[in-house]
């Protein structure tokens, strides 16, 4: 079996409630609040987020590297890093439409580990940006 898989059990475990990362989008005025986050999806979306930091990080360390093999071998981590996350991510929603029977309709997060539904607006712009274009 895969290494990470067969650590990912053991990774999860060891994200306790004062470390989760709260999401960071707001409710909306069309969202439907549904219920809390479980605390399994709040540790998924925790790790989805320290994944995508991390993944950012070489990313930004790779654009700034002058030696061909360094740079290649941080793009490879980063693009890791950041397909680890997506995957993490996915699973997340998974649980959260398993949880609450959410299939077929659209799902958020928001502040507060809020589990929500909403209208699909056909618009893939995120809550935040959004609000900051005033939409």
């Amino acid at each position: 079996m895969n290494t990470w898989l067969s650590l990912l059990p053991l990774e999860l475990s060891g994200i306790n409630e004062s470390e989760f990362i709260e999401p960071d989008y707001a409710l909306e005025k069309n969202d439907q609040q549904i219920g809390e986050m479980p605390d399994t999806s709040k540790q998924l979306y925790t790790l989805g987020r320290l994944l995508e930091k991390d993944a950012n990080q070489y990313h930004l360390d790779a654009n700034y590297c002058n030696d061909k093999v360094t740079k290649s071998e941080l793009e490879a981590k980063a693009h890791e890093f950041m397909s680890k996350a997506t995957t993490i991510k996915e699973l997340m929603w998974i649980g959260i439409r398993d949880e609450f029977g959410l299939w077929g309709v659209n799902i958020g997060v928001r502040t507060g580990f809020k589990v929500v539904t909403s209208p699909d607006t056909g618009n893939d712009i995120p809550p935040i940006i959004r609000g900051l274009l005033g939409m």
